[in-house]
């Protein structure tokens, strides 16, 4: 039996051990204080196991479309000649299987010697014999076959490298984008923490619940748990906000607002905005275990307990989270931009460049002034959940156009 074939404690086992008693035994209530502290480091060492798992999995899908690319000037490649240190790189590949990729990088595209290059560079031996019969046999042939595919690959890609014209709200997009993607990397570090914290405090709560998996019991009052990330969140939050309140605060005389943190009202809506979701899915998961009951055991209740919550922290980290919190910053941008625009000045709605819906269409096709709503009855984004887009001033020019302020 391998050593991970063995069977392993969980940490409701370890919780819930029961001992023989005896006359003169151990404190019961230090024994289970103990044992809860061991379950706890367990859960979070096993966790941490599970994390290390889905990354040998990325990293073995890394691996197989390395395997997968075609080098450079094999068929299907762009046509030009190969770098010999790639073709090198790619024939290892192929010999060695599951050898890893990052020192085939790095040996194969050490950069070469002087040495080797001094002797590339000397000049051959002029030796008149034989040699210069052999030369017309072999010169003609590199001559055909080196300058030939070269030029053609710079022209077949220079008149698909031009990209569409930038308009101006590409660069009210990029504007914005530059404000808010250092905000997500950050945020998304700090959330998984906390994730971690929160998934560890309900699975202990669920141990000193015994057989009482209600979802009621064992979550967070609401209010709290909103006003926990709701500190969590607020750097970032304000961070978003006062950018697109600065983006927005141009009067028109040119002159801009004071900036100001977003209100609490819309920082605790948006931390809600947040959390909700998770709840609601481990609500769903706390009643489907307890449903799938009766348990021989309370341990086996709490291993199973654990398995579902832990799955789903791992999903909500790993495929909803960043989604989450870029929508939710854009949101804070999107209202400051709101926020710092003049009383009656006349509004734009600009859609996101990836995420174009309908109802948003309709919202750009005109402009709107300020306090009332655009056709899908918002006042500012986002229009529906995920929605992206931002709202900035215009004004009319000389020619009778609106350009942003």
């Amino acid at each position: 039996m391998t050593e991970s074939d063995a069977p392993r404690l969980s940490p409701g086992e370890i919780a819930y051990r029961d001992f023989a008693r005896a006359p003169d035994g151990l404190n019961e209530d230090e024994v289970r204080a103990f044992l809860n502290e061991v379950a706890d480091g367990v859960a979070a060492a096993r966790d941490r196991e599970l994390r290390l798992e889905e990354r040998v999995v990325e990293l073995e899908e890394e691996l197989d479309q390395a395997r997968n690319v075609a080098p450079p000037g094999s068929e299907g490649g762009s046509g030009e000649p190969a770098d010999p240190r790639a073709q090198a790189l790619f024939a290892r590949l192929r010999e060695q299987g599951d050898a890893p990729v990052v020192p085939a990088l790095n040996s194969a595209l050490k950069p070469a010697p002087k040495s080797a290059l001094k002797s590339a560079l000397k000049p051959a031996p002029t030796s008149p014999p034989q040699p210069v019969a052999a030369e017309p046999e072999s010169q003609p042939e590199r001559a055909e076959v080196a300058p030939a595919p070269a030029p053609p690959a710079p022209a077949t890609s220079a008149p698909e490298s031009p990209s569409r014209e930038l308009t101006p709200d590409d660069d009210v997009r990029a504007e914005r984008d530059a404000v808010l993607d250092p905000l997500v990397a950050d945020l998304s570090r700090a959330s998984k923490r906390l994730l971690q914290d929160e998934q560890n405090l309900l699975l202990d709560a669920a141990r000193r619940a015994r057989a009482r998996i209600e979802a009621d019991r064992l979550l967070p009052d609401l209010a709290e748990h909103s006003a926990t990330w709701a500190a969590l969140l607020a750097p970032g939050v304000d961070a978003a906000y006062t950018g697109g309140r600065s983006a927005g605060a141009l009067s028109g005389s040119g002159r801009s607002r004071k900036t100001a943190n977003a209100p609490e009202r819309v920082l605790n809506e948006l931390a809600a905005g947040l959390i909700a979701p998770l709840r609601e899915r481990l609500a769903t998961t706390l009643a489907t275990v307890a449903s799938e009951g009766p348990y021989e055991s309370a341990a086996e209740l709490q291993r199973e307990l654990a398995s579902a919550v832990g799955a789903r922290y791992r999903e909500w980290r790993a495929t909803d989270l960043d989604v989450r919190l870029g929508d939710m910053i854009a949101a804070a941008y999107a209202r400051g931009a709101y926020d710092g625009a003049p009383s009656g000045a006349d509004l734009r709605w600009v859609t996101d460049a990836g995420q174009r819906c309908p109802d948003c269409e309709d919202n750009s096709l005109e402009p709107t002034v300020k306090g009332q709503a655009f056709p899908t009855g918002q006042a500012y984004p986002p229009a529906h959940p995920g929605c992206r887009c931002l709202v900035v001033v215009v004004e009319a020019d000389h020619g009778g156009s609106t350009t942003r302020t």
